[in-house]
């Protein structure tokens, strides 16, 4: 593990102090995790939902499903077997790329110009 010997002290007033915890509970995250992920470069985005993992946990069981019933329809021989594989690791890709639209961060330089030496 990291060793970190090293403390900052950070005064703030009772807004930003504020504004910082609501920040840090939407991403789930500490606030030294948040705070660290900041002075990397990166801006945290708010952990998804309940909702949105309930969603994608139930996109999961419906990509098994499927698998599943593609199994049994093989085994009788009454589905195109290549396809349907196309088809299914298509949605789990997808499934993969909901998953990470929703956690990754967000770079500062994205959504943030900062000035040039000398500016």
């Amino acid at each position: 593990m990291r060793k970190r010997n090293y403390r900052v002290e950070v005064k703030l007033d009772q807004d930003e102090f504020n504004h910082l915890m609501e920040l840090v509970e939407q991403s789930k995250l500490s606030r030294e995790s948040y705070i660290r992920m900041l002075i990397s470069g990166v801006i945290p985005k708010a952990a998804p939902s309940k909702e949105m993992l309930d969603a994608t946990r139930l996109l999961r069981n419906i990509a098994n499903n499927i698998n599943q019933v593609a199994k049994a329809a093989n085994s009788n021989g009454s589905i195109d077997v290549e396809t349907y594989k196309t088809n299914y690791i298509e949605l789990q890709k997808l499934i993969d790329e909901i998953m990470l639209l929703i956690r990754a961060p967000t770079k500062m330089e994205d959504i943030w110009q900062l000035p040039k030496s000398g500016q």
